[in-house]
């Protein structure tokens, strides 16, 4: 059975963004000439519906449903300046409360290519991190992030290296304080004829620990990195493009708290291919060699929430993703995955599925007078 299903995937999965084109997640602070010296108002809605349909495995099967509002207002100061405040709360379909509400708050300067943020970035996603390092499903469950940011953006390279600090710790805090800093590169060293070849260079470092807490807990810092290449070949008609995106990552503990193994590496082989109606599809074949992860999709890992005490050596899976997107109107996208997992530890299939729809608008609301 794995052994077609592999097959199956050379043949048809042939995504953009690190893995799946994102895109439609993206919640950029943008600023451009014609908006100086203007005040707007904006909305963000997500609205999703997630069902992963895991059993007899080591990772658990749940349900995502409810949607995400993030209302702002921004004021953007000449050409090079912008400045949000706003609130992003959650609502889970089936709790009668809020299941997140907190304000947002953006301050970013534009120069050129370079930009720095501080306060809410432009996170989760936007880092365009492989699924081993960062779960897709972080959009859903833990996506606003605070702290700051410096990004480069230009035709052919991209840089974003962060800081997002996740709790912050007062004197004899029972809890310890958490951040997660992180580097994503993605460089484009060849163009021609429609091929294009990139090198991506990714890593994240999680700490824990604290001076001032009553925590007795060991501080922790964990290493993670990814590193590979990315072929693409843009066509015409029927296929739009087709290319390979493979990386080798590595794992490493860098404190002395107990973990199940101190470092580890991981293969991740991903072909893909994007049709010009919306559909594309990609496979994935993952090996993982005492790899632990810090935010990365609970399958990867030898180890998981659910069976902490059941640690493998390798974990070596196989995937099919199928993504359909679709510009409904302006401001409305609809995204929808289908998501085969055929794992070889159980040997059995597993599957998620989901549906997204995106929407962001803006209403101009006035200017600054003139002096």
């Amino acid at each position: 059975m794995k052994y077609l299903i592999f097959c199956l995937m050379l043949f048809t999965g042939f995504s953009v963004k690190a893995q799946l084109d994102n895109t439609a997640f993206d919640q950029k602070l943008s600023l451009s000439p014609q908006d100086s010296n203007r005040l707007y108002a904006g909305i963000r809605l997500l609205a999703f519906g997630k069902n992963n349909e895991y059993f007899e495995t080591t990772y658990s099967g749940y349900t995502l449903f409810g949607y995400q509002l993030n209302p702002f207002v921004y004021y953007q100061v000449g050409s090079k300046l912008r400045l949000d405040v706003g609130a992003y709360l959650q609502q889970d379909f089936g709790n009668d409360r809020l299941s997140t509400f907190v304000p947002t708050l953006s301050l970013k300067f534009k120069h050129r290519d370079f930009s720095a943020t501080i306060g809410t970035i432009e996170g989760s996603l936007h880092h365009q991190l492989v699924e081993p390092l960062y779960d897709f499903e972080n959009v859903l469950n833990k996506r606003i992030e605070n702290g700051l940011q410096f990004l480069v953006e230009r035709d052919g390279l991209f840089v974003d290296t962060w800081v997002n600090w996740e709790k912050m710790i007062y004197f004899n805090d029972p809890d310890q304080e958490r951040f997660v800093a992180g580097l994503s590169l993605n460089k484009e060293v060849l163009s021609k004829n429609d091929w294009s070849l990139s090198v991506p260079i990714q890593a994240t470092v999680r700490h824990a620990g604290g001076q001032i807490d009553s925590n007795p807990q060991p501080l922790t810092s964990v290493f993670a990195s990814a590193s590979g290449f990315n072929i693409n070949k843009s066509t015409s008609g029927f296929i739009k493009a087709f290319g390979l995106k493979s990386y080798f990552l590595t794992y490493k503990s860098l404190t002395s708290r107990i973990v199940p193994y101190k470092d580890g590496n991981g293969i991740y082989i991903n072909p893909y291919v994007q049709s010009n109606f919306g559909l594309s599809v990609m496979g994935s074949y993952w090996y993982g060699n005492e790899f632990l992860t810090n935010d990365g999709g609970q399958m990867y890992p030898v180890t998981t929430e659910r069976y902490p005490y059941l640690v493998q050596q390798a974990r070596i899976l196989y995937m099919l993703r199928f993504l359909y997107e679709k510009k409904l109107t302006t401001g409305l996208t609809l995204t929808a995955r289908v998501e085969p997992i055929y794992d070889t530890y159980t040997s059995n299939i597993q599957y998620a599925y989901g549906f997204y729809f995106n929407f962001t608008d803006r209403f101009f609301l006035g200017h600054a007078k003139e002096k």
